[in-house]
């Protein structure tokens, strides 16, 4: 298939897993790409020997639809899932997205962190199973949520979300139809993302860290980040990016927290004590940050650019090349906000705000927050 991209691509082919180590260790490579079924070693071995001994290489996976399930379970390593039958179209932009990745968040110590990290999520097949139910025109929302329900953590987990104080219904819902009516086809599969994630990962023991109070400050930034969003007429679309970007941009902790609670719990300590931003000490001690690592993971799972941008840069906006307001500038100042609510340090950059034209909204952001809080 990919005979004709030679300009683009250096190609190397093999028929079996141990022949794919013997050529790794020849020639460096930045994308192993591997089918399910193999003689000899399969696609789960092979992949879990290529994160072991190269972290820093991503890492994808070939497979029917009906074995997702099992990929999912059976490898916690793997970055990214192609479904048979893989298209040259397909194939191109995932190796285009991953190379842009590579661009766009050039870091090797941050490519290091990210193979270090033992229970790095793969990504959700019911999400897939999701998109393709929303897709089909004959499908209802009764379809998807009887897909849904499928996944108990997953369905309590937007009872919970529907039901606080952030989305500010007068009753209490129960039925998870009625709670997909009221929060909508985007938000139910940003939520899947974001639910398959700590469903993923364990709840950390760790005395300066909280799995609730994450996911809470998380839920209160999407909705904050989409309240601004929305203050500024954007697209739906737009909108909706800076909603799923805001619950998804402190992953980064809960994977950190799970993999390195060592190291992760020395952070939290270090920034309390010195009373700086913990981005700052995350620098210091991993040489990479729980936001350059939660977007590093989204992007090899092929989440658009505007939410990867968002949760990379949401401490530093001033790093991206984007002149304008956008998803990255909601939810910077939504977290930048939420902080502020709950009596926390964290700084708004005002230059940046200044440099896209925006500085003048902050304090009608800041009353549109409260208005959800």
């Amino acid at each position: 298939m990919l005979a004709i991209e030679r300009d683009s691509w250096e190609v190397k082919l093999t028929s079996n897993g141990e022949a794919a180590l013997g050529l790794m260790k020849q020639f460096p490579f930045d994308v192993v790409a591997s089918d399910m079924h193999m003689p000899g070693m399969d696609g789960i071995e092979l992949l879990n020997e290529v994160g072991r001994l190269y972290p820093q290489t991503a890492r994808i996976i070939i497979s029917g639809m009906g074995n997702q399930g099992v990929v999912a379970n059976a490898l916690g390593s793997t970055h990214l899932f192609l479904i048979k039958p893989v298209e040259l179209k397909t194939l191109r932009a995932t190796l285009v997205r991953i190379n842009g990745l590579d661009a766009y968040l050039k870091d090797e110590k941050l490519k290091e962190l990210a193979g270090r990290l033992g229970t790095l999520p793969s990504f959700p097949s019911l999400y897939l199973e999701i998109i393709q139910v929303i897709e089909s025109p004959n499908s209802t929302l009764k379809d998807i949520a009887n897909l849904i329900t499928k996944d108990p953590g997953i369905t309590a987990k937007m009872l919970q979300v529907v039901n606080s104080t952030a989305f500010g219904l007068p009753d209490r819902i129960h039925d998870p139809v009625a709670a997909f009516q009221q929060l909508g086809m985007n938000t139910i599969r940003s939520l899947v993302l974001s639910s398959h994630v700590f469903a993923h990962l364990k709840s950390s023991s760790l005395k300066n860290f909280s799995a609730d109070a994450l996911w809470s400050h998380l839920m209160k930034c999407g909705c904050s980040a989409r309240a601004i969003m929305r203050a500024e007429d954007a697209d739906l679309m737009d909108v909706e990016d800076a909603f799923t970007a805001g619950i998804l941009h402190d992953m980064g902790k809960l994977m950190l927290a799970e993999s390195l609670p060592d190291e992760f719990e020395k952070a939290l300590a270090l920034a309390a004590e010195r009373q700086v931003p913990l981005f700052e000490v995350e620098m210091e001690i991993f040489g990479a940050t729980h936001a350059g690592l939660a977007a590093y993971l989204l992007g090899l799972w092929g989440l658009p650019a505007p939410i990867v941008e968002a949760v990379a840069f949401h401490h530093t906006p001033e790093k991206s090349t984007n002149p304008h307001f956008s998803p990255l500038t909601a939810v910077h100042v939504a977290n930048g906000l939420e902080h502020e609510l709950a009596g926390e340090n964290f700084n708004i950059d005002h230059d940046y705000l200044a440099k896209i034209g925006m500085a003048n909204r902050l304090d009608e952001w800041r009353n549109e927050v409260k208005k959800i809080e």
